[in-house]
Parts: structure tokens; C-alpha cells; sequence
């Protein structure tokens, strides 16, 4: 590609003018109380009645299933882990945001 000294003065002029007219992102004053509140409600939701029904029957299943060999034990300690995660998640969070902060 062979650009002459004139096209490569007008596209770094033209960079420098596009540089100099536009504004800083003002992305401290975005307001998230809604979206938190929504996603609040879904978790609250979904560690409610949904989850603690739907890890009863996964913890009797795979252990039912690891007992007869039909699947690995390796299965029911991620059952373990995964209801762990669910329903200490705010205790989690809520210990990271103060060793953080």
C-alpha cells in the first residue's frame, strides 16, 4: 500500500480532530439499582422452594445411582459441591466484598 505524505497528513489530522471533539464516558454515573434488584429477585427465586426440591432429588438420584455403580461417586460430591455453591453463594460474596474492600 503506497499512501503519499497527503493522505497520511489527512488521516492524522482527521484522527487528531476526532481525538479532540469527542467526550470522556461518563460510566460512573450509571445507575444499577434496578438490575440489582431484578437479579436479586430471580436468585432469591431460584435458592428458593426450585432449588432445595431439585437438589433433594438430585442428592437421592446419584446416590441411589453411585450405590448401584451406575455412575461415578465423583458425580455425587459435584452434586455436593454444586448445592454448596447455590445456596452459600451470598455468604461467599459477601465474605470476598469485605476481605476486598
Amino acid at each position: 500500500m503506497n499512501m503519499t505524505y497527503r493522505q497520511i497528513a489527512f488521516v492524522l489530522s482527521a484522527s487528531a480532530l476526532v481525538l479532540a471533539v469527542t467526550q470522556p464516558a461518563l460510566a460512573q454515573t450509571i445507575d444499577f439499582s434496578k438490575a440489582e434488584g431484578v437479579t436479586t429477585g430471580v436468585l432469591t427465586t431460584l435458592r428458593g422452594a426450585f432449588s432445595t426440591a431439585f437438589f433433594g432429588i438430585a442428592f437421592v438420584v446419584t446416590g441411589f445411582m453411585a450405590a448401584f455403580n451406575r455412575i461415578s461417586w465423583a458425580w455425587v460430591a459435584l452434586v455436593v459441591v454444586g448445592a454448596f455453591f447455590v445456596f452459600a453463594g451470598p455468604a461467599i460474596v459477601a465474605n470476598l466484598r469485605s476481605a476486598f474492600s
